[in-house]
Formats: C-alpha cells, sequence, structure tokens
C-alpha cells in the first residue's frame, strides 16, 4: 500500500472553489483510480500551529492506493485530464507526497 498525500498550499491571494474540488473534482479522480483506492479523506485546513495563524494549507487530501504500479498507471492514463482541471477549482499548484504506509 502507499499513500498519496495533495497539499494545496494557502498563499496570499490564492482561491480555492471548495465545492467543486468536493463535488466535481474529487467524484472525477475518485472514478479515474477506481478500485486501485482504499480509502480516501479529504482535510479543510482551518490553522497554523499557532492560535490564531492562518492554516499553512488550505486543503489536504489523503489517498490510500494499492499500489505505486497502480498509482502510476492510473496517472499515465488520466493525469493530464485530472491536473487539467486544477485550474477549475483553485489557481495555486498542490504539493504531492508519495509515500510507503510504514506504521498504521
Amino acid at each position: 500500500m502507499i499513500r498519496l498525500t495533495v497539499l494545496y498550499p494557502n498563499l496570499k491571494g490564492s482561491r480555492f472553489d471548495w465545492d467543486y474540488y468536493v463535488n466535481v473534482h474529487t467524484p472525477l479522480a475518485k472514478k479515474r483510480f477506481g478500485d486501485h483506492v482504499l480509502k480516501w479523506e479529504i482535510d479543510r485546513g482551518i490553522e497554523g500551529e499557532g492560535s490564531g495563524e492562518p492554516a499553512p494549507y488550505q486543503v489536504a487530501a489523503y489517498i490510500t492506493l494499492t499500489s505505486l504500479e497502480d498509482f502510476r498507471k492510473v496517472m499515465e492514463e488520466h493525469g493530464k485530464e485530472l491536473k487539467g482541471d486544477f485550474p477549475n477549482y483553485t489557481n495555486v499548484y498542490p504539493q504531492f507526497l508519495i509515500s510507503e504506509i510504514a506504521v498504521s
């Protein structure tokens, strides 16, 4: 199993259309990844480390997938479409982390 973490930075002047992301982009991504997804979680940033400090990320998505190979296959086939949808809900490019789940 691997985890794909997608982080959308909370930059000054950035925008993020939560409704579009949840109701349009996420269902599209879930359809493209299909059975390769074992778990999908989305967090909405509300605060940074200090009290009242802005969250460093607007949104963090955690997607647990069957394998790195399956992830690569899906991205090879659908990556252009999925990334091409980014401007419909945000003007920041997300940060990606692919990790091995070592402890659960």
